[in-house]
């Protein structure tokens, strides 16, 4: 006759046990899985924007002639006003189905230049391209000091819309680098830190680092990205 061998199974205590651990596990672990496939896709987004505004900008070139000849508006403080036909002429055309917003027309949006003040918004920025895929793009003039800057939205109104997170900023017109050929170009912001990523964290009010309380706080950031070979490095704001 064969004979039966019963085992007994595991106690209340050890299954209890086990889940624990297992708990443990995962609570150490998959923020670091998710913290890391966020950067991924902010990363991925960041290219995406950044070669569809330079390719905007190429095909505007095409029929508007180079960057140095177009008719910049000499104004120093961003009004919608002012600056649509400038956009509206080298701009929007370059983007499918992209439309031109004012700032009241984006309920309960609001574009904010600082990390350390989510809920303020600062005034200086007043128009909004809006693409088809959502992404927000804002421009600052002050053609006189010889800049315009461009902010990017990376995931359109989704939270957590800080400066080195989702928005970065881009310098689209720079009037004292167009002798050696980086005026008239997209471009990050602080791109004449050719390879000096300790500038870029350290140095000044636009640093790229969480102490950072500047009003311009992290406008070096999407710099950074791209110095470190399009990665999200590490001590990172994030």
């Amino acid at each position: 006759m064969r004979k039966y061998t019963f085992h007994e199974g595991f106690t209340l205590a050890e299954v209890l046990i086990t889940l624990g651990i297992i708990g443990i596990v995962a609570a150490l672990t998959i923020p670091a899985l998710v913290a890391n496939y966020e950067k991924k896709q902010t990363v991925t987004q960041l290219r995406k924007v950044y070669a569809d505004l330079n390719n905007a900008v190429r095909l505007s070139e095409v029929d508007n002639g180079p960057m140095q000849t177009w008719e910049y508006p000499q104004i120093k403080i961003t009004s919608y006003e002012d600056a649509v036909p400038f956009i509206q002429k080298y701009y929007l055309p370059y983007f499918k189905s992209a439309k031109l917003l004012k700032k009241t027309e984006l309920e309960d949006y609001v574009i904010i230049p600082s990390m350390t003040e989510p809920d303020k918004n600062t005034g200086w920025v007043t128009n909004f391209m809006v693409l088809n895929n959502g992404v927000i793009f804002s421009f600052f003039f002050n053609v006189p000091s010889g800049y315009i800057w461009c902010l990017a939205d990376i995931n359109g109104t989704q939270k957590p819309n800080k400066v080195g997170r989702d928005i970065f900023v881009f310098d689209v017109y720079n009037w004292t680098g167009a002798v050696n050929g980086n005026g008239f170009r997209v471009k990050f912001w602080a791109n004449y830190f050719n390879d000096n990523e300790y500038y870029l964290r350290n140095y000044g009010q636009y640093a790229c680092n969480e102490e950072n309380t500047d009003i311009y706080a992290r406008f070096y950031c999407g710099r950074l990205i791209e110095l470190s070979g399009w990665t999200i490095p590490e001590n990172y704001p994030w």
